[in-house]
């Protein structure tokens, strides 16, 4: 009985330390990647090798950054007329970004904490424009 008892209260504390780990806080950043120019701007750093690797483009500029605590609901007005509105937890976030009153991507995502993700694509003057979702 002692010896259940040692495994339940061992199953107990591995299950309270992950849930512990999850994250509390989402990062929504809207990045503008062209060809024009070349490097990584100032608030990208943790990024950067995401960006590098998996994008066919030479400069990353962060054009905003907002964050809102995870479970989100919630608004975050972005620059270049951009909205994006969260709801929902890091398992299943409903995320649904606007242009100028207009849907323009809506998802429903998984994120792993430290693990960002490279939404949209959508056109601007200089190149794309792409939305970063981190949680942690």
């Amino acid at each position: 009985m002692r010896r259940n008892l040692t495994w339940i209260l061992m199953i107990g504390l591995i299950l309270t330390a992950g849930v512990s780990l999850a994250g509390s806080t989402l990062s929504i950043r809207l990045v503008e990647a062209s060809h024009a120019g070349q490097g990584m701007g100032a608030g990208l750093g943790d990024v950067s090798k995401v960006l590098q690797d998996n994008l066919p483009f030479k400069s990353f500029q962060l054009l905003a950054s907002r964050s809102m605590s995870l479970p989100a609901n919630g608004v975050a007005s972005l620059n270049a007329g951009f909205v994006a509105r969260c709801s929902g937890n890091q398992g299943s976030l409903s995320v649904v970004i606007e242009s100028g009153g207009r849907k323009v991507l809506q998802s429903t995502v998984e994120l792993r904490d430290g693990s960002p993700l490279i939404l949209g694509g959508f056109s601007s003057g200089k190149g794309k424009l792409i939305v970063i979702l981190l949680a942690k």
